[in-house]
């Protein structure tokens, strides 16, 4: 178990992001850090009302992210309009797309790679992944969705909705995905976000793009 922890503590040494991470991205710009946010709650945290990185954080023994897609054992895919979106980059981030040809919006990867005892319970991380979008200011929810685990995946969930920030509404999408291979598993974060102004079209577009998200090993 140590040498697995350490190996893994090697191979991503170089990546120096937090695990503490927003759910929502505004286009150009990273919005509402979960922990910041947390101790700005008059009432403490409830365990049921624990964000999914910081339940991450208590189940791992080490965890790190992926910035780098030739460190893992396959790919995460998704299926986007080239037309539509083009790659960027940022730090800590997997995959990074931004709105072009006259819409707003961005669509983030995020990829955690963590070392677990056997006994851990992988699909419990699921249980926390609504948490983080329903304390955002003004939150609608459209839809909150979860897949139990199959022969892929240790669960996923699916959550669309609407905050206001900035002085006006967003939308954003959000998916999670968890992924066990032995003691090393992964959570697979993506987030859509477009002001809600962009209309229905392109925000169904956002919502199946960050639906598609999957790690394919």
């Amino acid at each position: 178990m140590t040498a697995d922890a350490d190996r893994l503590d090697q191979a991503d040494a170089r990546d120096e992001s937090r695990l503490v991470e927003p759910t929502v991205l505004r286009p150009h710009t990273f919005a509402y850090d979960s922990a910041a946010r947390a101790r700005r709650l008059d009432d403490p945290v409830q365990p049921d009302a624990t964000p999914i990185l910081e339940r991450l954080q208590r189940m791992a023994i080490v965890a790190r992210r992926v910035t780098d897609e030739l460190s893992i054992p396959g790919e995460v895919l998704i299926d986007v309009d080239t037309d539509i979106w083009r790659s960027a980059t940022a730090p800590g981030y997997l995959r990074l797309f931004i709105a072009d040809h006259g819409n707003e919006g961005t669509i983030a990867i995020v990829l955690t790679r963590f070392v677990i005892d056997h006994g851990v319970a992988v699909p419990d991380l699921i249980d926390h992944a609504f948490v983080e979008a329903r304390s955002l200011p003004d939150w609608q929810e459209a839809e909150a969705t979860r897949a139990q685990p199959g022969f892929r995946t240790e669960g996923s969930s699916m959550q669309t909705g609407t905050y206001v920030g900035d002085d006006q509404t967003w939308y954003c999408a959000i998916r999670y995905a968890a992924y066990r291979r032995g003691n090393v598993a992964y959570l697979l974060h993506a987030t859509g976000t477009a002001p809600a102004r962009e209309g229905a079209a392109f925000r169904r577009s956002i919502a199946a793009a960050v639906s598609s998200v999957r790690f394919d090993d």
